[in-house]
């Protein structure tokens, strides 16, 4: 090509674009897979010219393909995804022409056909990637008319296309106002980037576009109407679909013209009757394209299902058979919260709402039975809050609470429950609870059975936290400092206090402010700023514990300043110094790491690049830490969503131990490798243990959003998400206010999903959730792992937002195994052992496997403090060396199969 090519500042200004979005801008690829896309077009237009036509081609049209599919679809983590879109595109300009030309704008092929084939892997890149900036949109609509616009003939086009786009846009506005605010819808569209792109680079393509003025004025109208027909019908990506359907009408149009033309001559173009008309199609060319592409796509697939290695059959050893809890003495009862929210926020109460059911595990009264707490916020308030005993064979009773009996019945002033927390924070050898609280106060419960000899609580929240407001769901404890008492860390999702307001005011969902002037909206801006990048979110608590006395600390002082959406907390030693290390799970942004820096402060830990450690543009939900790989070093699983408009998937932190010498670049995300992405499910809690005793750690998966079980208005349950695609269009001071927001009443967001059972196999995960009877669809939120009748296997408990406690029996076959029950002096470590290291050793030739004692390692749950080793068939004595609290070690041999309590070692 010449200098004076009009392609050559399309392809500039797109790269630059591009070059922002991957350094300033929330685009969530990585530079490698931006790499494999557009070197991947430029090499496969320029071996498919050569086999197809016979000479060779410089790529600069394959070049500026791929530059769009890099801007304008959405993948989740590795680097073959990007491939599929990129085939599509490129295949199509051979295999669709008509006279030398190609029928479809290459990038809308390929990214409407991975839409349609690729099973929801693929989606059109969201919105809320280009930061809500609307300038960016002007910047792309002036630099693109200036550059090349006028020189391409194609300004009648454009606008008409933006006339009659903007006429139909006021039109739906107007349909729409009593379920959207107009102006969320209109200017969310019109400060969309993606859609100046689509308006400026990609209609006006000239190989695929009518040249006369009537043609661009009829183009203009077929993609808008079509558009129009399908916004009614709440599709999403409709204008990639709408100018689809224009591509295959004036294609067919095309080879009309192009049969009515005359005898263009002999040689390979043999002519067809067909209807009276002479259409030359060059035979041979399309079966060299056939083949070529055929060969390709076999290729690729079969390398696929290679790399795919899941694809084998796993026997699983076991199944989970469903107890249910009116058996086994779990009472719920719906609630009517939902109605009880401020009318000013009640159109998204499902929404702010949608998190709180929990569970919690330990013995509280020391009979050797794992003992449940749960939450229940959405429900009845005899329910919302309850501790149940285990008395053995899956049954519990109900144990009154009366220092929560205030608290459960006066959500307006007290706030919901949602969370619990066992730890035993005053070191007298018993478990004591913390209730956490949404729109209100924390509760901690002293255990007294220590003191009594008969287990009883004593609400010591006013003298332990004061009353510090919170919207939280997560807490973890960890001795930070290796004095033998166990600090706490409490984290925010929203903000406590309204933002805006002279004095500090609680943001309580029941009951907001006011307005103190006309058009005062300050109590409405709770919701997040950014889809990819909230800091709007709530600072969260640090307690230190002075022997017994928590005492709040500054978190800017430690390090634990940030204010994004924390949904969980993990906790563990993730370098190996001995030091309990962080692990923040962020909704609307990145997630945090802290190195402990010896009891000091915390170190964030970022990388570099977008999808690295830390710069994560994705919705952590959950954060769970394990040894999958058997390196002695936990790896951390983040659930988050992958559905259409939002397929990026978990992540899988692989942790090579080496953070202090290589900073984030010790953990690579290998959630897709070892198909533990969770694709094509709304991802909550992600829980990990030794299912099938084989001693590797599995990954339980809750999935589902939110139904309408509690605000039934419609005969059917229309899907949300096409109104929060909207809403993402949007920029932060549009959607960070409530009354923006579309009405979620009635609606649901991908309810109804199957939970996943995924068995680690080595190097890979296989999802086993049919084969173990885990069949049921749910709108699940926390998993938590307890040997509920110790039988040495784990069983499975799991909540749900609008249903009782899911009770799971794991009844496995005969295998190998060691529970491990750990106990601290409080002297020398806390009692409950937290940041302990077991390894154990046994067989021949020798296996190892290592766990660390953890809290709570998960969404919305706490399971078995006991560690549980599975040992698949090896049945004999068992190597154990405990290293304390990072600190003093020990080492033993115990017999297989049994829990065994070992205590830390005396001085002699």
């Amino acid at each position: 090509p010449s200098w004076h090519d009009p392609r050559i500042p399309v392809a500039l200004l797109q790269l630059l674009y591009l070059l922002l979005g991957v350094t300033v801008l929330g685009f969530n690829r990585t530079p490698g897979q931006l790499l494999v896309v557009i070197t991947s077009a430029c090499v496969l237009d320029v071996v498919l010219h050569r086999l197809i036509r016979g000479s060779w081609l410089f790529p600069l049209s394959a070049f500026i393909t791929g530059l769009s599919l890099s801007l304008l679809v959405n993948y989740a983590h590795g680097l073959w995804l990007p491939l599929i879109p990129v085939f599509l595109a490129i295949g199509s300009k051979y295999l669709f022409s008509v006279d030398g030309r190609h029928v479809y704008n290459p990038s809308l092929f390929g990214i409407v056909a991975s839409l349609v084939l690729a099973n929801d892997m693929i989606s059109v890149s969201p919105a809320y990637q280009w930061n809500g900036i609307p300038a960016l949109g002007v910047f792309i609509a002036t630099a693109a008319i200036l550059l090349f616009g006028l020189r391409i003939r194609r300004s009648v086009l454009v606008v008409a296309f933006l006339g009659f786009f903007l006429a139909c846009l006021g039109l739906r506005a107007w349909i729409m106002r009593h379920h959207i605010p107009p102006e969320t819808l209109i200017l969310g569209t019109l400060s969309a980037p993606a859609f100046y792109l689509f308006t400026f680079f990609m209609i006006t393509d000239p190989a695929t576009s009518p040249e006369s003025r009537k043609g661009q004025v009829f183009m203009a109208l077929v993609i808008v109407l079509v558009d129009f027909f399908l916004h009614i019908r709440e599709t999403l990506s409709t204008l990639f679909y709408a100018a689809f359907v224009w591509y295959s009408l004036y294609g067919l149009w095309r080879l009309w013209e192009s049969c009515r033309a005359p005898d263009k001559g002999p040689g390979e173009r043999i002519k067809i009757l067909a209807g009276g008309f002479r259409c030359h199609i060059n035979w041979r060319e399309r079966l060299r394209t056939v083949l070529a592409l055929g060969l390709l796509a076999g290729a690729g697939l079969g390398m696929g299902r290679l790399w795919l290695m899941p694809m084998s059959q796993v026997d699983p050893g076991f199944v989970l058979v469903e107890i249910p809890a009116a058996q086994a003495g779990i009472s719920t009862h719906p609630g009517q919260v939902l109605q009880q929210v401020d009318p000013r926020l009640r159109h998204v109460a499902k929404w702010l709402l949608s998190v709180g059911d929990a569970v919690a595990v330990a013995d509280f009264d020391g009979d050797g039975w794992q003992d449940l707490f749960v939450t229940y916020p959405l429900k009845a308030p005899r329910d919302r809050a309850a501790l149940y005993r285990n008395l053995g064979g899956f049954r519990f009773q109900r144990v009154p609470l009366p220092a929560l009996d205030n608290y459960v019945q006066h959500p307006r002033t007290q706030g919901l429950p949602s969370g619990a927390l066992w730890f035993d924070y005053d070191n007298d050898g018993d478990k004591d609870l913390l209730v956490l609280s949404g729109y209100g106060y924390p509760r901690l419960l002293a255990n007294r059975l220590a003191e009594t000899g008969e287990a009883g609580f004593e609400d010591v929240s006013q003298t332990q936290l004061g009353r510090p407001f919170t919207v939280s769901l997560t807490a973890n404890v960890l001795d930070m400092d290796r004095d033998g008492w166990l600090d706490l860390y409490i984290g925010n999702a929203m903000p406590p206090y309204l933002s805006g307001y002279d004095r500090p005011t609680p943001f309580t969902i029941f009951d907001l402010p006011d307005p103190e002037y006309p058009g005062d909206r300050r109590a409405l801006n709770v919701m997040p700023r950014s889809w990819h990048n909230a800091d709007n979110g709530g600072r969260d608590l640090f307690f230190f514990n002075r022997r017994g006395r928590l005492e709040a600390a500054d978190v800017d002082g430690l390090g634990l300043g940030e204010t994004r959406w924390t949904l969980d907390i993990g906790a563990g030693d993730l370098n190996g110094d001995g030091w309990t290390d962080l692990y923040v799970a962020n909704d609307f942004g990145p997630d945090s790491l802290y190195i402990n820096r010896r009891g000091q402060r915390f170190e964030a830990i970022r990388g570099v690049l977008r999808n690295t450690l830390g710069r994560d543009t994705y919705k952590g939900m959950n954060a769970s830490l394990g040894d999958i790989d058997g390196n002695g070093f936990d790896d951390i699983y983040v659930s988050n969503v992958h559905e259409p408009l939002q397929a990026e998937g978990s992540l899988l932190w692989m942790n090579d131990g080496q953070v202090d010498s290589k900073g984030a670049d010790a953990f690579r995300d290998e959630a897709t490798r070892r198909n533990a992405l969770n694709p094509r499910r709304f991802g909550w809690g992600g829980a990990m243990g030794d299912m099938d005793r084989d001693g590797r750690l599995d990954i339980l998966h809750a999935n589902g959003m939110v139904d309408d079980a509690y605000d039934r208005i419609y005969p059917a349950c229309g899907d949300y998400w096409y109104w929060n695609a909207r809403i993402a269009l949007t920029g932060p001071d549009i959607h960070g206010y409530a009354d923006s927001w579309a009405d979620l009443r009635g609606r649901c967001i991908f309810p109804y999903e199957k939970n996943r059972v995924m068995l680690n196999q080595g190097q890979f995960f296989v999802d086993v959730a049919d084969r173990v009877g885990w069949t049921q669809k749910d709108n699940a939120r926390g998993i938590a792992l307890a040997d509920l009748d110790n039988d040495g296997d784990l069983d499975v408990l799991m909540t749900h937002q609008f249903q009782p406690l899911g009770i799971f029996r794991n009844d496995a076959a005969v295998k190998g195994w060691l529970g491990l029950e750990l106990h601290e002096d409080g002297k020398h470590c806390n009692r409950d052992a937290l940041g302990t290291r077991v390894e154990i050793r046994y067989g021949d030739p020798v296996q190892r496997q290592v766990r660390e004692v953890h809290a709570s390692n998960g969404l919305s749950a706490q399971g078995d403090a006991r560690l549980l080793f599975g040992l698949g068939d090896y049945q004999g004595d068992v190597l154990v060396r405990i290293r304390w609290c990072g600190d003093r070690q020990q080492e033993r041999h115990v017999a297989s199969g049994r829990y065994l309590r070992i205590d830390y070692p005396s001085s002699s």
